[in-house]
């Protein structure tokens, strides 16, 4: 049977999961929060990992970002209580980012018996068309044209272009001489002569193409959401 790991910052959540996949033979980890969880999915990978998204010390973003850039990548079902949170609803984004489903609380034993199930039983492209679906669905934000000054990149390669349009859920960035990026980075757009900026702390590269980037914004701090809003709001 696969071996199965739970993070989740609530004990009697982990406790209830790790009953229920016990009960139907599976070997069943589990850990109080993101970081405790990936040191010890480091020692002790496991096929499937289920994880909370919010939680202290490291959210299920960032486990899931770390654990589908290792070398062996596990199935990963994420678990959220719905809505929205800050910059965008993070289970559109865990989808995005690359989890192989996810289930808003609360749910009954069966539906995550029947989500392992799948997850361990399906091709590698669905999880493709998944997010290609989910990209689909937040392309409805206004677009405003810009033209901000913009560096980015992932601390070992920074590099500068310019902010053509952008939206709340992101931008358009020109850069004909740019070299590529990795898919994940930080953002930081100039927004005036006052060396205001406005910060991304996670943003994802969705398409490059003729000295152009389309980036989606993943997370960004609750002040900079604001000066997002209010750069949208004055150009509309």
């Amino acid at each position: 049977m696969p071996r199965i790991l739970i993070i989740d910052d609530e004990a009697s959540v982990r406790t209830m999961l790790r009953r229920v996949l016990e009960e139907t033979g599976h070997t069943v980890f589990d850990a109080p929060d993101g970081r405790a969880g990936m040191g010890f999915w480091r020692r002790e990978p496991t096929d499937v990992v289920v994880t909370d998204i919010y939680m202290p010390d490291k959210d299920g973003i960032e486990v899931l970002l770390e654990m589908k850039t290792s070398a062996m990548k596990p199935k990963i079902i994420v678990m959220s209580g719905g809505g929205q949170r800050g910059l965008c609803d993070l289970s559109t984004a865990a989808l995005s980012l690359g989890a192989d489903r996810v289930l808003l609380k609360p749910f009954d034993p069966q539906t995550l018996l029947v989500a392992i199930q799948e997850v361990l039983a399906e091709h590698a492209d669905t999880r493709d068309t998944v997010s290609r679906s989910r990209l689909a669905d937040q392309r409805n934000h206004i677009r405003v044209p810009a033209y901000l000054p913009v560096s980015f990149g992932n601390g070992a390669i920074t590099q500068a272009g310019v902010v053509v349009d952008i939206s709340r859920e992101g931008c358009r960035i020109r850069c004909p001489e740019a070299t590529p990026v990795s898919q994940y980075f930080q953002v930081e757009i100039h927004l005036n002569a006052r060396q205001e900026r406005l910060a991304v702390d996670l943003a994802e590269r969705r398409w490059s193409k003729a000295g152009e980037l389309g980036v989606e914004f993943i997370r960004m701090d609750p002040d900079d959401q604001t000066r997002l809003q209010h750069v949208i709001r004055n150009r509309s």
